[in-house]
């Protein structure tokens, strides 16, 4: 297969194959690779079967309400989340979150990111109008049904049981 690249591209692919001592060619395979799934895991039904198994999961969690989710053409896909700030396990929620979905462990990260956004805040009003999160995929064609049972086996259980979360032996 004959690729042409744009200049810039490829000026910049050139100059990292350089660093990382490798060819060119070899460069964009290890790239290609990193960023596209084996070609069993291409299943789009995968990803429009798993969304609304994550968001019935995230539903459930204290303090969060799914705001909406949805894929994108190439299989990449998100859920907006808006969490209640006066809800007194909030910033416990986001720290778990953050935990397993961001850097469960050097061994076993996952594909997604978890973060805050907001349009900003200086044309709108403060974080419990405008604050919200996202939880996105960062590979395409992951199953969002694996992602939600891997929250299940790591955040607090049953992960509506306000009991579960209380690090302090109290309910809210």
């Amino acid at each position: 297969m004959d690729l042409e690249l744009p200049g810039k591209l490829r000026k910049a692919l050139e100059r990292e194959a350089s660093d990382a001592g490798r060819s060119l060619h070899a460069h964009i395979i290890k790239k290609l690779e990193s960023v596209t799934p084996p070609v069993e895991a291409v299943k789009r039904q995968v990803v429009t079967a798993g969304l609304p198994k994550l968001v019935a999961f995230l539903s459930r969690v204290p303090g969060v309400t799914v705001l909406s989710s949805d894929s994108t053409t190439d299989a990449y896909w998100w859920v907006k989340l808006n969490l209640d700030l006066e809800h007194p396990f909030a910033w416990q929620v986001v720290q778990e979150l953050g935990f397993v979905l961001n850097y469960i462990s050097l061994n076993e990260k996952l594909p997604t990111v978890f973060k805050p956004v907001s349009p900003p805040p200086y044309m709108n009003g403060g974080p419990h109008e405008f604050l919200s999160w996202v939880i996105e995929s960062t590979y395409n064609y992951i199953d969002p049904a694996l992602i939600a049972e891997t929250l299940e086996g790591r955040l607090p259980r049953p992960v509506e049981d306000a009991a579960q979360w209380d690090s302090d032996g109290e309910t809210a």
